[in-house]
C-alpha cells in the first residue's frame, strides 16, 4: 500500500524546485534560464544541480521544505479496482532518499507547450503510521492500524504533460494550466513490513498475511500496483502543479531575451 509514496515525494521535490526558479526570488547561484535559449533544457538541468545541495535542509527564503527526510503530516488513499480495492490514512510519513533524484532525457517545447522527463530513484526509505481497510487481488485481506517501514529499490517514472496559456489579464500577465499529464512508472523491486499495533489477534494475523504474500509473490503485486500507483500521482500532481501555476505569471517564469538595439542610420 506504500509503493507510490517515492513517486509522491519525488513530485513534490520538482514542483518545489520548479516554483523556485520562477518566482523570481531566484539565488545568486542559480543562473536563470531564458525563454528563447537553444539549450533551455540543458539551463533547467543546470538549475537543479544548483538547488540540489540546498534541498535536502530546505530553502526557507524560497519556501522549499527540507527534502532529507521529505515529512508528510498526513495523507488519505481511497481506491477501488478489480485487483486493488483501499482506503487507507498515513501519517507522520517520512521518505529518505528524495534528494539524490537523478532526471534525464528532459524536454521543454514553449511552443506547444508540451513537456517530457525522465526520473530515478535507487533507495527510497519509507516509514509512516497506517489505519487501513484493504483487499488486495481479492483475495488477502490488509485491515488494521500500525507502523510500516521499507525500501523501495530502482524507481524510474517517465512524465508528459500539456499545458494552455490563459489570455493576459490587464497587467499584460498570462498563466500555464496543466490540462494533461501522464505517468509510466516501474519499481525494480520493494522490501517491507506491515506491523498491526491494535493489540487485534485478527488484525495481527492479517498483517502477516500480507507480509507473506507480498514476500512470495513480490513481483506480482508490484505490478498490480504501478497503475494505482500511476493514477494518483497524475491526479496529485495535477491539482498540485496548478495551484503554483495560478500563481506565477508566465512572463516571468520564462524570462524574454531583451531585443538587440537595432543599428543606427546611416548617414545621410
Amino acid at each position: 500500500m506504500a509503493w507510490w509514496l517515492p513517486i509522491f515525494s519525488l513530485v513534490l521535490s520538482l514542483l518545489a524546485a520548479d516554483h523556485a526558479v520562477s518566482s523570481g526570488k531566484i539565488p545568486s547561484y542559480v543562473s536563470p534560464c531564458k525563454r528563447d535559449s537553444d539549450d533551455l533544457n540543458q539551463c533547467i538541468a543546470n538549475v537543479w544541480e544548483a538547488l540540489r545541495p540546498k534541498m535536502g535542509e530546505g530553502i526557507p527564503k524560497l519556501k522549499i521544505p527540507p527534502l532529507e527526510p521529505f515529512l508528510l503530516p498526513e495523507t488519505n488513499i481511497d481506491r477501488r479496482s478489480d485487483s486493488l480495492d483501499v482506503k487507507a490514512t498515513l501519517t507522520q510519513l517520512a521518505i529518505m532518499g528524495v534528494n539524490n533524484v537523478v532526471f534525464s532525457k528532459l524536454n521543454v517545447n514553449l511552443t506547444d507547450l508540451k513537456g517530457s522527463v525522465s526520473l530515478a530513484f535507487a533507495d527510497l526509505n519509507v516509514t509512516t503510521l497506517y489505519v487501513m481497510d484493504a483487499m488486495l487481488m481479492k483475495i488477502i485481506p490488509m485491515k488494521g492500524q500500525g507502523k510500516f517501514n521499507g525500501t523501495i529499490k530502482d524507481v524510474k517514472v517517465n512524465m508528459t504533460g500539456k499545458a494552455e496559456l490563459s489570455p493576459k489579464n490587464e497587467r499584460g500577465r498570462s498563466y500555464l494550466k496543466l490540462v494533461e499529464i501522464k505517468f509510466k512508472g516501474f519499481i525494480g523491486d520493494a522490501t517491507g513490513r506491515l506491523v498491526d499495533t491494535t493489540q487485534n489477534p485478527e488484525n495481527s494475523i492479517f498483517a502477516e498475511t500480507a507480509n507473506m504474500f507480498y514476500d512470495n509473490n513480490r513481483r506480482e503485486v508490484l505490478d498490480v500496483l504501478t497503475p494505482f500507483i500511476e493514477e494518483f500521482c497524475e491526479s496529485l500532481f495535477l491539482g498540485v502543479a496548478n495551484q503554483i501555476l495560478s500563481t506565477l505569471p508566465f512572463e516571468e517564469m520564462f524570462i524574454e531575451t531583451a531585443p538587440k538595439n537595432p543599428p543606427p542610420p546611416p548617414p545621410l
